[in-house]
């Protein structure tokens, strides 16, 4: 347990809290309880989304967010008129701040609501750091597609956000659902001056699913530049190839001809005709040079 309300006011409420390691206390805590088979499973072994049940003596919230090393992690929740007993995993930096806030503001656990609040408030804030944080990585990402083009890991680390973008969202929108569930009127334990601010939660929750869908369509837009400039540089490499070939063209068709070896050419007899070959050679390729300057093909 680490906050009870209820020994120091008449109208308050204990939030008690576990962890894997009073996960045993937890069970014995919940059989003494009157709550329904179901809730009390819940409780125990989660859900895979964040999702809300209602119960006639209870309400179970499962919360879902984002643990440092991207890995998901969960709240489970059970309301009832004067407790709120959580549990999580391990006993991380949300459930502290919690403790922080309502240690400093015991008038916000006057309520079951206010607690339920407290949770959504502060793992809203967490996904919204998140999305700060894939922000970042995505400008970085646009701006290494122009300083290095050709480098395969970027086309990687696009897939790779898109992947981790697209878990995400499923329970960003999963945990949206269940935010406008608790803001519904007939949301049982909900007190009537918490819900402004479930209203004001979900309206912000609902900016970290269209900036996820904003991210997606960003990462795609990237791999879709990259592409382009790797076609663009292909073009460029396989247009200078033609023009040295079309140069050498000319050339190869004069050394053809004097390499014909017939017994009557009077050019093989000069005293000058291997020079005039070269000659000719050269200024052949040098007039299609300069022609595929004129006209833009070969350099500015």
């Amino acid at each position: 347990m680490i906050y009870d309300e209820t020994k120091q006011k008449e109208a308050g409420v204990c939030w008690l809290h576990f962890t894997e390691k009073t996960k045993d206390e937890l069970q014995s805590l919940i059989e003494q309880m009157k709550l329904h088979p179901l809730a009390k499973q819940s409780l125990l072994f989660g859900s895979d989304f964040p999702k809300i049940d209602v119960y006639d003596e209870c309400v179970f919230v499962s919360i879902a967010f984002i643990c440092s090393d991207w890995q998901t992690n969960r709240v489970q929740l059970i309301m009832t008129k004067q407790h709120v007993i959580s549990y999580t995993k391990e006993e991380g930096s949300i459930v502290g701040k919690i403790k922080e806030k309502l240690i400093h503001h015991p008038e916000h656990a006057s309520h079951p609501s206010f607690i339920l609040y407290q949770f959504l408030d502060v793992i809203t804030f967490h996904f919204l750091h998140i999305v700060d944080d894939i922000a970042n990585h995505i400008q970085i990402l646009e701006k290494q597609v122009f300083q290095t083009p050709f480098e395969n890991d970027i086309g990687h680390s696009v897939y790779r956000w898109k992947v981790k973008i697209h878990e995400l969202r499923q329970i960003v929108e999963a945990q949206e659902e269940m935010m406008k569930s608790v803001h519904h009127p007939e949301f049982p334990y909900m007190n009537e001056d918490v819900r402004p601010y479930i209203q004001d939660i979900t309206s912000r929750f609902s900016r970290i699913t269209a900036a996820l869908d904003t991210f997606k369509e960003t990462l795609s837009s990237i791999f879709d530049l990259q592409l382009s400039l790797k076609s663009d540089h292909m073009n460029a490499i396989m247009k200078t190839l033609t023009l040295v070939s079309v140069i050498f063209i000319p050339m190869t068709f004069v050394a053809g001809v004097y390499g014909m070896n017939f017994e009557i050419m009077p050019e093989l007899t000069w005293t000058y005709g291997y020079a005039y070959a070269l000659g000719l050679m050269a200024g052949l390729g040098i007039s299609v040079a300069l022609y595929f300057k004129k006209k833009g093909w070969w350099g500015k």
